[in-house]
């Protein structure tokens, strides 16, 4: 009878290590999963703001544009053609940006570029799952639009800032611009 008890006694001891043993497998796959969702919350919320910021910045890029547009017509007739064409390709990126899908008309160039050193000098993606490629094929379009939007942005300020200095001169009364520097200078000083 003993050694049914020790028995007994031995086997609720490895079913209550096995219990034990299952609480604890699940309490790690518990965080686990939270981790993850954590994670790709981060994730989330990271892209969310990137996207974001692009979007303010190609709001910002249009206003140039039309600000451009605008001091273009102050020196020239205004072209019905010319006005019908730039409010519609306006129309055409305020559509495109404001619409969630990624821009499909992108430097080819470029991306066959990022492609060959993805290639060849990052680690191999085949262990990656489905939503990590796509988020990493996100950032790499992300990236290439990132400084194409640098370059538009550049040349659309010094754009304006040349065309603003031009109509600055332009609007000068026509004594200013006649006199010479040395009669400037012999203008009493307030």
């Amino acid at each position: 009878m003993t050694e049914s008890k020790d028995d007994v006694q031995f086997q609720d001891d490895i079913q209550y290590l096995l219990h034990l043993e299952a609480v604890k497998r699940f309490v790690e796959e518990k965080k686990n999963v939270y981790r993850q969702v954590e994670e790709h919350v981060r994730n989330y919320i990271e892209a969310k703001l990137e996207y974001k910021h692009e979007f303010e910045r190609l709001v910002n890029l249009v206003t140039q544009v039309k600000l451009c547009s605008a001091m273009e017509e102050q020196k020239k007739l205004i072209d019905v053609k010319y006005v019908t064409n730039v409010s519609d390709q306006l129309s055409k990126i305020c559509e495109k940006i404001s619409s969630d899908k990624r821009p499909i008309d992108l430097d080819e160039h470029t991306l066959d570029e990022f492609k060959l050193q993805l290639e060849k000098e990052q680690r191999p993606r085949t262990k990656l799952t489905k939503q990590q490629l796509s988020y990493a094929n996100n950032r790499e379009t992300l990236n290439s639009l990132r400084t194409m939007l640098d370059k538009a942005e550049n040349d659309f300020q010094k754009t304006t800032l040349a065309a603003i200095n031009q109509l600055t001169i332009d609007l000068q009364p026509p004594t200013m611009q006649q006199q010479s520097p040395q009669e400037t200078n012999d203008l009493p000083s307030s």
